[in-house]
């Protein structure tokens, strides 16, 4: 989804919990809380309030400009896409290099001792940055507000996508 200077916040409610043998099964009330007055801070980011629609609570949720958004977003894919990218490098050349076989008494350095970690950061980094620069959206920090106006991580049965 492309940003622009409109928002929305995705909440997912906790309706039920089912204990079975061998599985859990959680059911969720899923809400899309979106309008045209949602509209993303001119600069830096910005608190804002909403509650629940099925069960009222209330959270703020931190939402930054399109601006920081899009800086982050791009950030994220382009470091995901390079780590991706290095796997057409690195992959052949460790399947290259592990065929080979070394001497006993050769003194130079394994090249696989750089290879092996470089193509295991590629996969095990790579792609969860390009999948976060996709689905990043600049609405992060979702807090429950307390009775006593506090804020907690702690969400209480909820969800924020």
């Amino acid at each position: 989804m492309p940003l622009d200077h409109r928002y929305a916040l995705t909440v997912k409610c906790r309706v039920g919990v089912e204990n079975t043998v061998g599985a859990t099964t959680v059911t969720w009330s899923v809400a899309r809380l979106s309008s045209p007055e949602m509209r993303r801070p001119p600069e830096k980011e910005a608190q804002v309030a909403f509650e629940c629609p099925r069960c009222g609570k209330s959270f703020v949720a931190t939402v930054e400009s399109v601006a920081r958004a899009r800086r982050k977003q791009r950030v994220c894919l382009a470091v995901g896409l390079l780590l991706l990218l290095s796997l057409l490098v690195t992959l052949p050349m460790a399947f290259f290099l592990g065929g080979q076989v070394r001497e006993e008494d050769d003194p130079s350095m394994n090249p696989l001792a750089v290879l092996v970690p470089l193509v295991a950061l590629g996969l095990v980094t790579g792609l969860p940055f390009f999948m976060a620069g996709r689905h990043y959206e600049g609405v992060r920090k979702h807090r429950l507000v307390l009775p006593n106006g506090k804020r907690t991580m702690l969400v209480q049965g909820h969800r924020f996508d």
